[in-house]
């Protein structure tokens, strides 16, 4: 799917709801920042496209106190040119932070060698440094997950999951393409595939099998999709319930 042009077929009624939906979640995360009485937000950038969005729409709404980083352990030309990018548009900084020697630190500590167990230790690890940065100057800490990704659990619990805020929970990742479209993100990374980023050569597609249209056509009808594609949506779905309930209570006494 060529996600660069996805917004040049939308009808005016469409482009004028997307219009709207931007007005309306910048009013929300400020209604949100000013009931908990806090001075802005704080968010993790990745490089992807969830996170820079919100960078954006965030920028917007506290153009001083938006606090914005982007956590590494090992170093990526990449990642960081396509941020460099992404600075151009922001009138916060992005600040870059390595955490080399202590997540190897952590690691080796906890003798922790299953691969994904490490790449979950690594969100937990940004999570937990982003939440002592975030209380050091009284934000709100913004998740970045869409609502493709909350629905199917893919994303770490207390890693990346953890936040104040869930903006674009209630949209989906077809449609955080079209507001990044709408807001000039630069191309780069729109055009980069979807990854978490926590290990070599990961990708949103290789984990999940499929990636996020075949999972907006079976949310359209599940009939559009392979029996297999079907079964594994619905078994990531209840695997992964856990993570969006509320923790559960004991019994009383």
């Amino acid at each position: 799917m060529n996600y660069l042009n996805i917004d040049q077929n939308l009808s005016t009624k469409k482009q004028k709801q997307y219009t709207i939906f931007i007005k309306k979640v910048k009013n929300w995360i400020s209604q949100k920042v000013a009931s908990a009485k806090a001075s802005g937000i704080t968010l993790g950038l990745s490089g992807g496209i969830d996170s820079s969005v919100l960078a954006i729409l965030c920028d917007e709404v506290f153009p001083k106190n938006a606090y914005f980083y982007y956590f590494e352990i090992k170093e990526d030309k990449k990642t960081k040119k396509d941020l460099e990018e992404l600075a151009k548009h922001l009138k916060n900084e992005i600040k870059i932070i390595n955490l080399k020697n202590e997540y190897e630190s952590l690691a080796k500590t906890l003798s922790i060698k299953d691969k994904l167990s490490k790449a979950n230790l690594k969100s937990r690890l940004y999570m937990s440094s982003l939440y002592a940065l975030s209380q050091e100057k009284n934000t709100l800490v913004i998740g970045t997950d869409n609502y493709d990704e909350y629905f199917l659990g893919y994303f770490t619990k207390y890693g990346d999951g953890g936040c104040d805020l869930l903006p674009f929970a209630n949209i989906n990742k077809t449609q955080v393409y079209v507001l990044a479209n709408m807001l000039d993100i630069p191309e780069c990374i729109i055009k980069k595939e979807p990854s978490a980023n926590l290990y070599p050569n990961q990708t949103d597609e290789k984990e999940l099998g499929f990636n996020y249209e075949t999972f907006e056509l079976w949310k359209r009808d599940c009939n559009l999709v392979s029996k297999e594609i079907n079964d594994k949506i619905i078994k990531l779905h209840k695997t992964s319930e856990h993570k969006r309930n509320l923790i559960p209570k004991g019994p009383k006494l």
